[in-house]
């Protein structure tokens, strides 16, 4: 890919935006060049509630970028998630010819489509947008699992795809957040997919693995079966809620709440013996007071327990996990929980891991990113940066078929 490129990821989570800029090295290598945080505002469970707030906050965390990797975002990429979002998985077929003939690229397009265009008339299906359409195996006149139809020889063929869909307002709110301070935006990703190519392998998504991602106002879910993506969901729960069950529980403010989480956040109660206590400082004036560390575990572990017991339903009601073989991968703020990943494993009966972005694909400094907060940002870059890839590839392909194609008709011409 061409040296000097920029990509721009901007993950846009309910407490949190996080940006990052980079840049094509001549090790083809994504070198990070700016980081840029801000906190969240005029954003509800990844919709838009108030466009100038959205709109600045958004801002904040490109500019804060910019400014470190003195240069402008460019080729923006964005993280989305929230209740809007839909998932399902569609069936498409197409007929190759009466006679048969081989599967070219242009056949697996019309078979993708003929997916997405099923999907679309569903009741409701006009009021979403497509954002994701991902095949997961193909059908050749019956022959099934197939992975890559292309060049193979059939009659019919079928595709089982994975569409994610997004309100179309829900989207252009957002795209408009972007656009109101002069950026345009490339493309929009779901976070959780986004998130699978920074914490997962492509072991693990052969083998069967769950990605479970918990931001702040949402948490989001995917499966991975045979190395692609079998099923996706989001839950309208996070470590804000945790948050707000201290605060309440606590009788303090949403901010000393929040630090308290992060200093003393144990997702499983404490030792019932415990005597130990801290002070909790008090609403507007009124006095401290002491609260023991088993009482506040107790808290976090409730609504901890709550998310994950939700996802298992789901999970449970929606696919086989006995096909899971690699395990669950937990990412996101909330998954930095003391315990959080022994928890998760009671609940599931699964395997578990905490989530840390692979960071072997970047340059530059990237040790602030090393945590499972930045899974969703580091995924969105490597998602942006595969998909120009495979796209130029794609196009140089084309060109050397057509050049070979022309060489053989002038051969033809000469002899003719």
């Amino acid at each position: 890919m061409k040296s000097g490129q920029i990509f721009t990821a901007i993950d846009i989570g309910t407490t949190k935006i996080c940006t990052i800029i980079a840049m094509i090295n001549e090790e083809d290598k994504l070198e990070v060049k700016g980081i840029g945080k801000s906190r969240t505002r005029g954003m509800e469970n990844g919709r838009v509630i108030d466009m100038q707030l959205a709109t600045i906050s958004i801002k904040e965390a490109i500019n804060a970028a910019e400014e470190k990797a003195e240069r402008k975002a460019k080729n923006i990429y964005v993280g989305i998630a929230g209740e809007h979002i839909r998932s399902f998985n569609a069936l498409g077929r197409i007929s190759i010819a009466d006679e048969g003939a081989e599967i070219t690229p242009e056949h697996v397009s019309m078979v993708i489509k003929d997916a997405k265009t099923n999907i679309k008339r569903k009741p409701g299906g006009n009021k979403l947008e497509i954002i994701h359409a991902i095949p997961q195996y193909f059908d050749v006149d019956g022959q099934k699992g197939i992975m890559n139809p292309i060049n193979m020889n059939g009659y019919n063929l079928s595709a089982f795809v994975h569409v994610v869909m997004a309100d179309i307002h829900s989207m252009e709110n957002i795209k408009k957040c972007v656009e109101m301070n002069h950026y345009k935006v490339k493309e929009i990703f779901l976070e959780p997919i986004a998130s699978a190519h920074a914490v997962l392998n492509e072991v693990e998504k052969k083998l069967g693995s769950i990605l479970i991602d918990i931001g702040g106002g949402t948490t989001d879910i995917a499966v991975f079966y045979k190395g692609s993506i079998r099923f996706s969901a989001v839950l309208p729960l996070g470590g804000e809620k945790i948050t707000q069950d201290l605060s309440i529980g606590l009788k303090t403010s949403p901010q000393i709440a929040e630090q308290i989480k992060i200093e003393y956040g144990n997702a499983l109660v404490a030792n019932k013996n415990s005597k130990e206590q801290i002070e909790i400082e008090g609403i507007g004036g009124r006095p401290n007071r002491k609260k023991s560390l088993y009482y506040i575990s107790s808290i976090i572990e409730a609504r901890m327990r709550e998310i994950f017991e939700q996802a298992y339903n789901l999970l449970n009601d929606n696919n086989n996990l006995s096909l899971i073989s690699a395990g669950l991968t937990i990412s996101g703020g909330a998954s930095q929980l003391k315990n959080c990943a022994i928890l998760a494993e009671k609940v599931f009966n699964q395997s578990t891991k905490i989530g840390y972005p692979d960071l072997s694909r970047l340059a530059g400094p990237t040790e602030s990113l090393n945590s499972p907060m930045y899974a969703t940002t580091v995924g969105i870059l490597y998602h942006a940066y595969d998909q120009k890839k495979n796209a130029r590839s794609q196009i140089n392909q084309s060109r050397q078929n057509d050049s070979f194609l022309n060489f053989f008709k002038r051969i033809f011409a000469y002899f003719s």
